[in-house]
């Protein structure tokens, strides 16, 4: 939709009855005038789903709005929906002509008119007999015609192939092409042209597939006159200070722009525009960093850079050349070096090169060579795409370089793909590693699909709500003591509760509690890490990223990124979940029951699904358990491996409400809530036991010893039970028992005629030791026992 203007939207999906409101991560749009579909249809999606139910509301797009993809979530009475995004134009926008299969604007004699710089929303319908779909624009010579057509951009499909993979041509109007686009270094599978008209006359916008492919795509097409540019340089700038920028690639050449860069580093999405010019409808990514800029002199071989930190900024004019920057460094700094090129929408593949320059002045062997780079090292997390790539930042090299020696170095800049150009920009930021704390809701379900059981932060009124976050650890200084996480724009009512966070951890849980009385409202709410040792100075980043046409066999890949998180306050949950502070630890080695209360509210009856929170994989946990209806009761089994680590973990349990139509596995449709966050102690074992390898013969009857070694004193007697033991093979009498005195204890074996011959390995006791009031299980030992053949007798 245009910025400005009013216009109602249709919302399908699953559970979206009683709509409350629709929570925008940007501003500038708001939501009104909730209403029932005026129809249901049934759309069809991967694996035999289905979406059954749609929404009506009103968008109103304020005139300052700002441009380009706006991600939300629906509020309903229940939930918060996964992602959906929505697109602002700075054009008026038409909707194509065309209905279904019928091919009203396929020709140039039947091409639908419009005016220039409009948005026109399209469909390339599906089917055999391939559409395409013609706008007419009256051009006069000497004008700029700019076409952008959107389709991987704007899906948000998780399941998407080659449908989204359009070509955009401009005819004239004897029928010539006379520019064409299919794919491109700055949009990848979305065309763009920008073409100068030769004389007046109309011209034809032709917008096509690219692949064959019956399924149907809907696409936004940006007709007009506006510019178009391909490139700036410099591609970045110092955060506050005043600049000239030169932008590349329109068809009526480039032109520059001067003016201050805003304060925040980091990306900045550049749209131009003015009192004199309307803005493109898509960006230029440009780079703000808060060092000074250091431009490529061209007319030398190589450009000297006057100290670090800094950001080099170039152009690999064409196939053969090679950029050379000249600074001095010290051995043993450290220095995050990061190039941004095909990020920015460059076509050159960049590779970087570092060289200590000798005595007689020349580069020497390179000290350290990258080319491209995993995605994390560009601060991208919680994703995966079926080629393990996909997004522009994968080429584009990032690393710490150590410099193993003082002096002067040269920074050698090349493309190995030869695509070197007018527009082969790059920029390159030096700077020491920065301590950050990345926090990050990443889904790890099927493909990446996003699960509201496993990200969504809906909590109901008088409730709990608890999920994992996930802190990765980039190419960035760590953070090597405790924190707090502090939440910042939380609904009215709504605290985050969640243990101080250990140093070094990956992943935490982050809890939130609404009141009783809190108000059924969405927010956009960050977290910040805050240091127990206020005197060191740390970075927080917010991630979530939830990946789009995703499917294997795809060739387009689309995905939203977000740098903050929604809550969503809803109506009371059905029933509430409580745990006890365990009283004993969970031993390596051993078992620990975990009892769950159910609360039923409001003459609930129904069942509920049990979860355990995340913990470390050496603890275990059951499989997802279902309460039946009227219980109020549950115990979890929990268990630790022998090399569990020793330390203090969150732990919490989460509940559902269940469906026979939906599954849990993505928590859409469910009422989920979550018990307190309690501390899970893994301690060593009380006691350890060890054996020699034992034998024994059919029809024989022998002890079998194992030694004793304390841990933990502990009062009473434990019991013990030998584990493992084959068929034909068993203790006779009462199982031994053991006392904190113990140095041994041994079972009274007996094997028969029908014992299986041979050795048995693994064998091991399991032991219950009495604390207090509750029974401490532990497996202990590894022992191995031989079976021998009968004494043969005279």
């Amino acid at each position: 939709g245009q910025r400005g203007t009013k216009l109602e939207v249709t919302i399908q999906g699953n559970s979206l009855a009683n709509p409350r409101e629709i929570v925008f991560f940007r501003p500038g749009i708001r939501a009104v005038d909730f209403q029932p579909a005026k129809s249901i249809p049934r759309v069809n999606i991967a694996h035999g789903s289905a979406l059954t139910e749609e929404m009506c509301c009103t968008f109103e797009i304020s005139p300052n709005c700002p441009l380009g993809e706006h991600p939300f979530r629906l509020l309903t009475a229940t939930e918060l929906t996964c992602i959906g995004t929505f697109h602002v134009s700075p054009f008026p926008v038409v909707d194509e002509e065309e209905a279904g299969y019928d091919p009203v604007n396929d020709t140039r004699e039947t091409a639908q008119p419009v005016n220039a710089d409009v948005t026109v929303r399209g469909t390339i319908s599906g089917g055999t007999h391939g559409d395409r779909d013609l706008y007419r624009v009256d051009i006069k010579a000497g004008e700029r015609l700019s076409v952008e057509v959107l389709a991987a951009r704007i899906a948000d499909q998780h399941y998407g192939q080659s449908e989204f993979d359009l070509a955009a041509r401009i005819l004239d109007a004897q029928g010539r092409v006379v520019a064409a686009n299919d794919d491109n270094s700055l949009r990848l599978q979305d065309p763009v042209i920008s073409y100068k008209a030769p004389h007046d006359g109309p011209y034809y916008v032709e917008v096509s597939r690219s692949i064959f492919d019956p399924h149907p795509v809907v696409y936004c097409a940006h007709i007009g006159k506006y510019a178009r540019p391909l490139a700036a340089y410099p591609p970045g700038g110092q955060a506050g200070v005043r600049h000239t920028i030169a932008f590349l690639g329109d068809a009526l050449g480039a032109y520059q722009r001067t003016g201050v860069l805003p304060s925040a580093t980091g990306d900045f999405f550049y749209f131009g525009g003015g009192k004199h010019a309307a803005p493109s409808p898509t960006p230029l990514r440009l780079r703000i960093s808060p060092y000074a800029n250091v431009l490529e002199d061209q007319s030398a071989a190589e450009t000297r850079v006057p100290q670090l930190p800094v950001a080099l900024n170039g152009i690999i004019d064409d196939r053969s050349d090679i950029d050379l920057w000249r600074f001095s460094a010290k051995k043993g700094e450290r220095w995050h070096v990061r190039i941004f090129a095909a990020a920015l929408g460059s076509p050159i593949d960049a590779m970087v090169r570092l060289l200590p320059i000798g005595e007689d002045g020349r580069p020497g062997e390179a000290e350290l060579s990258v080319d491209d780079s995993p995605l994390p090292h560009h601060d991208i997390f919680g994703h995966a795409f079926q080629s393990g790539g996909g997004l522009p930042e994968a080429i584009d090299p990032s690393f710490i370089w150590e410099p193993k020696r003082d002096g002067d170095y040269a920074l050698e800049i090349r493309d190995t793909s030869g695509a070197g150009g007018p527009l082969g920009v790059y920029r390159v930021e030096i700077e020491p590693p920065r301590t950050v704390v990345q926090t990050l809701l990443a889904s790890a379900t099927f493909d990446w699909t996003e699960s509201t059981r496993v990200t969504g932060l809906a909590v109901p009124r008088g409730n709990r709500w608890t999920i994992d976050l996930t802190m990765p650890q980039g190419q960035w200084n760590a953070l090597t003591g405790e924190f707090d996480l502090i939440a910042k724009g939380l609904p009215a009512g709504v605290r985050l509760v969640t243990p101080r966070v250990k140093a070094g951890a990956t992943r935490w849980p982050i809890q939130l509690v609404a009141d009783a009385a809190a108000a059924p409202a969405g927010a956009v709410c960050t977290l910040e890490a805050r240091p127990t040792d206020a005197a060191i100075a740390v970075e927080t980043r917010c991630q979530q990223n939830v990946p789009f046409l995703n499917h294997p066999g795809g060739s387009a890949l689309g995905m939203v990124r977000t740098d903050r998180y929604v809550v969503g306050v809803t109506d009371p949950a059905p029933f509430s979940l409580d745990i006890q502070q365990p009283a004993i630890a969970l031993v390596r080695g051993g078992e620990l029951t975990m009892p769950v209360r159910i609360t039923r509210h409001a003459g609930f009856n129904g069942a509920v699904e049990i979860r355990c929170g995340g913990l470390d994989r050496s603890i275990s946990t059951p499989p997802p358990m279902v309460v039946p209806p009227e219980q109020n009761e549950a115990v979890l089994e929990l268990g630790a491996d022998a090399n569990a680590p020793l330390e203090t973990m969150p732990f919490y349990v989460i509940g559902g409400t269940v469906r026979d139509d939906l599954d849990s596995f993505l928590g859409t449709g469910h009422v989920w809530v979550s018990s307190e966050i309690v501390a899970l102690n893994i301690a060593q074992p009380y006691l350890e036991l060890a054996a020699q390898p034992e034998s024994i013969r059919r029809g024989e009857r022998k002890p079998f010893t194992w030694t004793v070694r304390h841990h933990t004193p502990f009062e009473g007697e434990a019991h013990v039970t030998l584990l493992g033991l084959p068929k034909g093979v068993g203790v006779v009498g009462l199982a031994p028992v053991l006392t904190r005195d113990s140095t041994s204890v041994s079972f009274d074996l007996a094997a028969t005629d029908e014992a299986l011959l041979g050795q048995v390995n693994g064998l091991t006791c399991l032991v219950s030791v009495p604390v207090g009031e509750q029974q401490i299980v532990q497996r202990t030992g590894r022992g191995a026992l031989r079976i021998d053949p009968a004494k043969e007798t005279k």
